[in-house]
């Protein structure tokens, strides 16, 4: 990954009203409204750091700073939808049915700590907000539609 856009999609995550300008455009359909958008955001800020000596932010950049920012929201917004039918399901029918995965274990060989289906998905809407350079793997991906089907179900 380019550092400038790192550096510009930390801006992004950090300036609420650039967010919420961005969500806006992008929820409407209009990726070119959020490059002009973070365009005009771009010209009209004092020089950041990741801007040397007021040289130009080429459209490349800013188009791969909408597009990386576009993707990751949705995964966060479908990990939250995801998180919210897993919490519908045990809310219906108990947390006890609630799935989990093999945890560690203890030097005498018992599990001391299973690792519920939740905590998968919490922390890996931990790891998209928190850690620009985590995606999902595909084994992820398929993890998450096995848990999709899984939970809802009871519909």
């Amino acid at each position: 990954m380019d550092i400038k856009q790192d550096e510009l999609l930390k801006v992004v995550y950090t300036t609420p009203t650039l967010k919420d300008q961005l969500d806006d455009h992008l929820d409407s359909g209009s990726k070119i409204n959020a490059i002009k958008e973070l365009k005009g955001y771009c010209e009209t800020s004092d020089n950041p750091d990741w801007l040397e000596n007021g040289t130009r932010v080429s459209l490349r950049l800013l188009k791969d700073v909408v597009d990386r920012y576009g993707i990751r929201r949705i995964i966060y917004n479908k990990l939250t939808k995801l998180s919210e039918q897993i919490e519908n399901y045990c809310n219906v029918f108990g947390y006890d049915k609630m799935g989990s995965r093999r945890g560690a274990k203890s030097k005498d060989g018992l599990y001391t700590h299973q690792y519920s289906d939740y905590e998968l998905v919490e922390d890996h809407i931990g790891f998209i907000v928190n850690d620009l350079q985590w995606s999902p793997s595909h084994k992820d991906y398929k993890q998450y539609n096995k848990l999709w089907k899984k939970y809802n179900a009871f519909k």
